[in-house]
């Protein structure tokens, strides 16, 4: 294989970029697999404590400056140091993709010709940056990507012959002058014939010179537009605007002077105007757009009104924190390709998932989707990221004017109704928001403190949504009734919805779970499936199984764990202490989980708190027994109790049954009745389970709930 004969290094120069570097090395470590190469992080001089890449990522090189080298230098010390045959130049603000390593090596190899290989490079709302270009011309300076004639003749002949990605189809290399320094991948052997980077360019256009010398020296520089990182620009150069920017424009006339020796004195001084009249423009013009952003006052006279959405379709943007395995994903998914695409276009953003947790983004996969990634969108709570996330999701509505912004999941919600505020105040937009609260984190997340916070700051993003989506008449109940998150007329129930066919026919998987754990058809399989996070309670259910065990039914019971986590090693401990290996197991995430549902004979769930919880209507969907505790909206999906009292600390309800929340006695009490009780009663209860939730949870009510919601809010 590829990856067993061929090793990569990484260089990547950091100065003051530490928290985008920490996401970047993410992105690299996930997008490497098992490549073999070593990565060096050259640091600037930074102040931000680049210390921490050691604490996340402690098998990178980490080499320090005492002083900010540039960028050019600190290359060199890293390539001199770098043994391998191949070298990709990475900037901290870069995200990459997966499959890049794979992509571009396979073709390096087959093409021992090339000296740099470019690959695809992304703006963070998605759109493809100029990054493989011409070699810069007199008129460069007058007519680059941001001049004022640019901006004045988008089009003009000279610009578009400069910038020669817009001739590029998305699929094929082709040979361009220059690319890009943000991401470039090196031959070593043309280095070795080369040279290093040239130090005089303190930062900006040594990768140009760099190319140049490729050329010259008889080795090809390649566009190569089936490999891609997002590149969020800037992050570096914005610590020392006016620096950077002089920087730039000393480096361009640098370059000017290295390659066209010797110059008359009118062309040299019609460089120097064209540049200092860019630099002075792009201040200037920074300056001005800061402070319209900030009071920015409508405009006197008439205006045009926009084009109505009723002329064409309405433009969705959906966002989520991020797409690991649950109930979201899953939702977000199928209103993202569902919808009606005569009606409705669609884009999604997401964030990133932690280590830990299990990755769904494999949804999206087949899908013809448009999909922005902010890296700093993230579970934690950072305010510094958090800002920044605020910020980039601000850029991309302007970019795509959505009619329409769709967030799920608290994160997510709070930065993109930020955002949307900010939109609709500058911009003078009435752009629509729609927030759907899947769970709720005023209960068992956090302290009686932190849970009146975060009420307060739901209730006060309420202000400024059009629409709440609860996903059941009880999570209603308790954002309007219980925390006053908004009133009820604004909240709109909308029941989850799914395909349910593999679960419906989820029987012909029969048997294939237990081959693989290697158990009997006798076997009682007793099931949890879920995050191992502490609001999932999973200790509440070992605790079940080990009361369980000391009666008579002993080796007849297995206890199985579908899922992963940040408990997962505390809980595999707890059961190697109690004794309990030998009768739990801990499975991971199944990706086809219909195959678990068809041997499991119970679904147990031991939440503190829940919305509407998927592997229960997964599970009656596949005429799975459900127990659960009486949490969020579980009780919308079991019916009503037979016994309100709960006497033997269980309630029996029309599709399954109930126990009080942590009350680990009561749960085995329910447990125990499922497992002796084969009465026709019993049966009747799955049987009406699993009607119910073919009829209320299918994806073509969904669909059209939200669509008439969309139609509503745009029309009003």
């Amino acid at each position: 294989m590829l990856n067993d004969q061929i090793s990569v290094d990484t260089i990547i120069v950091n100065y003051n970029s530490t928290n985008c570097l920490l996401n970047c090395l993410e992105s690299l470590y996930r997008a490497r697999g098992d490549f073999r190469g070593k990565i060096f992080v050259q640091d600037n001089a930074s102040t931000d404590n680049v210390d921490r890449v050691l604490q996340h990522f402690p098998e990178v090189i980490l080499r320090k400056n005492s002083t900010n080298l540039g960028f050019s230098a600190a290359v060199n010390q890293t390539l001199k140091e770098s043994r391998a045959p191949y070298v990709v130049l990475l900037n901290p603000d870069s995200y990459v993709m997966e499959g890049f390593f794979e992509d571009i090596l396979n073709y390096l190899v087959k093409n021992p010709s090339i000296g740099i290989l470019g690959p695809k490079i992304l703006d963070s709302d998605g759109k493809v940056q100029g990054s493989a270009r011409s070699f810069p011309t007199p008129l460069t300076a007058f007519f680059g990507r941001r001049s004022l004639f640019t901006r004045l003749f988008p089009n003009n002949p000279i610009t578009s012959s400069n910038v020669l990605t817009t001739r590029s189809d998305g699929v094929t290399p082709m040979e361009v002058d220059w690319v890009s320094g943000a991401c470039m991948v090196v031959n070593r052997k043309a280095v070795e014939t080369v040279g290093y980077l040239d130090e005089q360019f303190f930062i900006y256009w040594e990768d140009a010179d760099w190319c140049r010398r490729m050329w010259e020296a008889g080795w090809k520089v390649v566009y190569f537009p089936r490999a891609c990182v997002i590149h969020y620009v800037g992050v570096s150069s914005d610590q020392l605007l006016i620096r950077s920017l002089y920087e730039f424009h000393k480096s361009v006339y640098l370059l000017f002077e290295k390659y066209s020796r010797p110059s008359s004195l009118i062309t040299k001084a019609m460089i120097i105007s064209g540049l200092y009249f860019r630099f002075c423009f792009v201040i200037l013009s920074g300056f001005i757009a800061l402070w319209i952003r900030k009071h920015q006052m409508p405009l006197r006279g008439k205006t045009i009104p926009p084009l109505g959405v009723a002329s064409r379709r309405i433009r969705v943007l959906r966002m989520i924190a991020r797409l690991n395995i649950g109930g979201p994903a899953i939702h977000v998914h199928l209103l993202t390709t569902g919808l009606n695409k005569e009606k409705f276009d669609s884009t999604l953003v997401t964030g990133i998932i932690s280590p830990l947790e299990g990755d769904m983004s494999y949804l999206f996969e087949s899908e013809n989707i448009k999909t922005i990634v902010i890296p700093e969108l993230q579970r934690e709570i950072s305010f510094k990221m958090d800002l920044k996330t605020v910020a980039k999701i601000f850029r991309v509505l302007i970019a795509e004017r959505p009619d329409i912004v769709h967030t799920h999941t608290a994160k997510a919600g709070t930065s993109a109704r930020l955002a949307a505020l900010a939109y609709n105040l500058i911009q003078r937009k009435s752009l629509r928001v729609v927030h759907t609260f899947h769970g709720h984190i005023f209960e068992g997340y956090f302290s009686r403190g932190k849970s009146l916070f975060f009420v307060l700051i739901e209730r006060l993003l309420a202000r400024i949504t059009d629409a709440i989506i609860a996903i059941s008449k009880t999570q209603k109940e308790d954002l309007a009734e219980k925390y006053h998150i908004a009133p009820p007329e604004k909240i709109k129930t909308v029941e989850l919805g799914f395909d349910l066919n593999p679960f419906l026919n989820s029987n012909a998987l029969k048997g294939k779970f237990r081959q693989s754990l290697g158990v009997s058809e006798d076997t009682i399989l007793i099931g949890i499936i879920g995050r191992l996070v502490p609001i999932k309670n999973h200790l509440m259910f070992l605790h079940a199984a080990k009361i369980l065990l000391k009666r008579h039914f002993g080796p007849n019971l297995l206890f199985v764990v579908v899922g992963d986590g940040e408990l997962r090693e505390k809980l595999e401990r707890f059961c190697h202490e109690e004794n309990l290996c030998e009768h739990v197991r801990f499975c991971g995430w199944v990706r086809e989980v219909a195959r678990v549902y068809a041997d499991l004979d119970i679904l147990a769930l031991t939440s503190i708190n829940e919305g509407t919880p998927v592997s229960i209507i997964e599970a009656m969907a596949s005429s799975v027994p459900v127990i659960a505790t009486d949490v969020g909206g579980v009780r919308d999906l079991l019916g009503s109790p037979e016994d309100f009292t709960g006497k033997d600390g269980f309630m029996l309800c029309e599709r399954g049954i109930l126990c009080r929340n942590k009350d680990v006695l009561g749960f085995v009490r329910g447990l125990d009745y499922l497992i002796k009780t084969r009465t026709a009663e019993a049966q009747d209860r799955v049987v009406s389970a699993r009607a119910f939730v073919r009829e209320r949870f299918n994806q073509k009510r969904l669909l059209e709930d939200v669509e008439a919601l969309y139609l509503e809010l745009v029309n009003s």
